[in-house]
């Protein structure tokens, strides 16, 4: 009956009925075609050698996988931020050596300019290290040749601590607005607290001032601060012709002081700076600085945009031996806890939460800031001995103030404090009880800046292990009034 009907229709309507026809074959055609692009694309992505050799791959944040595998436009730009650091201490780091048997970096579709004579090409390129893409299994089937790590392949992979500090440790030349700008400023700090606990030294070579107009100097800032509470503080200013520092290296003379980078990784810090009061006494500074392995934060930026405001921190934690003059009076340092940041950028009206801790086996890290009313993200940063743990977004920092040590025109100052972090089935707990704080006002915007040193506890969870430590560390934070909200 059907089969009549059919016929029927399309004896009467022969045109109408061959265009119902074609209509229903292409989209069964378009149907077909689809679902046989989306299992090729199955496949595809179960593809080792389409994937670079790998089980696993490490794409551009926010980038779409199909758009970076066919090579589009907009693939062209990307970068895997932090890629050396992911490389060296995470993919190829101690922490995962029994689950990663190798890690190949590569660029993909870069896009270059060929100069010739007469004309100008624009190329797409790529790039592999030799050895690592044959321990992939990806390596080329070479015709003739030879195809070989060079010097600087391997640098990338193992640069060795001093060309590492050196890598990540050098000083900047402020481009732009920031060239001009009277509170560009770039500084080495050190934190050195002595074996008992008894007395530690905050130590500070700034560069800053208008580079591109030749206002600029440089200064040494010191304070010595014993446990009972009381300090010392020296200072020492420069002009630029007695200033010198290395956009390669982080060694910088101001003066008589200086920092060199050694070529075992270690730093050697000289300073001779006079004491601030006018006594007349000079506190020498005589060290060398070992950093702990592993135990580092890469160059960031932690501007929350609208200035430049980059950190480093090549050494998180580390020991120092030799001497602290204040005056003829020297201190015996060996294996003093020490702690080196690195920060540049512009610092009109910034503010800022900062601390370290060493807690156990874990070194801890925090820190974010803000002009203004942007404020950019906090994070909380924890290596150990294995190297990178865990970074987590902070999501609240409270503190606690108290009437006792009130600054000369009435006002309090932070006797505690908590902070939480957590990231999904990650979450630490910070609270540090202050045991000694120092703070210095702001003439221009009338903030208050507050250097403290206390106990630090910290529990939760990370990489499903429990955490439960306690140790000590320095903090930093500033309130805008004399008075804590």
């Amino acid at each position: 009956m059907i089969g009549r009907l059919v016929w029927q229709s399309l004896a009467q309507r022969p045109g109408r009925s061959l265009l119902l026809l074609l209509g229903y074959g292409l989209g069964v055609g378009v149907t077909v075609a689809l679902l046989s692009i989306g299992d090729a694309l199955v496949e595809q992505s179960r593809d080792r050698d389409l994937l670079g050799g790998g089980d696993l791959v490490v794409v551009p944040a926010g980038i779409d996988l199909e758009t970076l595998k066919t090579g589009g436009v907009s693939s062209l730009y990307f970068t895997v931020d932090q890629a050396r650091y992911l490389y060296r201490e995470i993919l190829t780091g101690p922490r995962q050596a029994g689950d990663i048997a190798a890690a190949a970096p590569w660029i993909d579709d870069a896009l270059l300019y060929l100069g010739l004579p007469d004309t100008t090409f624009a190329v797409a390129a790529r790039g592999q290290i030799p050895s690592r893409a044959v321990a992939l299994g990806v390596g080329p089937d070479l015709l003739e040749g030879e195809w070989r790590d060079s010097d600087a392949d391997r640098r990338w992979m193992s640069p060795g601590d001093s060309a590492l500090r050196a890598e990540i440790d050098a000083f900047h030349l402020p481009t732009g607005p920031a060239a001009s700008d009277s509170t560009w400023a770039e500084w080495h700090y050190f934190n050195i607290l002595s074996p008992d606990g008894d007395y530690w030294l905050y130590l500070t070579y700034l560069v800053g001032g208008q580079l591109e107009n030749g206002a600029w100097g440089g200064q040494i800032l010191a304070n010595l601060v014993r446990r009972e509470g009381t300090e010392r503080r020296f200072e020492d200013r420069r002009e630029s012709d007695e200033v010198r520092f290395s956009i390669d290296r982080p060694d910088l003379d101001i003066g008589e002081s200086s920092v060199r980078l050694l070529q075992d990784g270690s730093y050697a810090l000289q300073a001779r700076v006079p004491a601030a009061d006018g006594r007349g006494d000079t506190l020498t500074v005589d060290l060398v600085l070992d950093p702990s392995p592993r135990r580092y934060l890469p160059p960031v930026d932690v501007s929350p945009g609208g200035f430049t405001s980059g950190y480093v921190v090549p050494v998180l934690d580390g020991s120092s031996v030799g001497t602290i003059c204040p005056g003829s009076r020297c201190l015996q340092l060996d294996g003093a806890v020490s702690y080196h940041d690195h920060n540049w950028g512009v610092w009109r009206n910034v503010t800022w939460d900062w601390g370290s801790a060493r807690a156990g086996d874990l070194s801890i890290l925090y820190g974010g800031v803000e002009r203004g009313a942007a404020g950019g993200g906090r994070f909380l940063f924890v290596v150990d001995s294995l190297g990178l743990r865990g970074v987590l977004p902070i999501r609240d920092i409270e503190y606690e103030w108290s009437d006792a040590g009130t600054y000369p025109d009435g006002g309090r100052r932070p006797s505690g404090f908590r902070l939480r972090a957590a990231r999904g089935a990650d979450s630490l707990g910070l609270r540090v009880s202050v045991e000694h704080v120092r703070t210095t006002p702001r003439e221009e915007d009338g903030a208050y800046f507050h250097q403290m040193r206390g106990v630090a506890e910290v529990s939760g969870s990370l990489l499903d292990e429990p955490v439960n430590e306690s140790g000590t560390g320095f903090f930093e934070t500033w309130t805008r009034d004399k008075e804590a909200p």
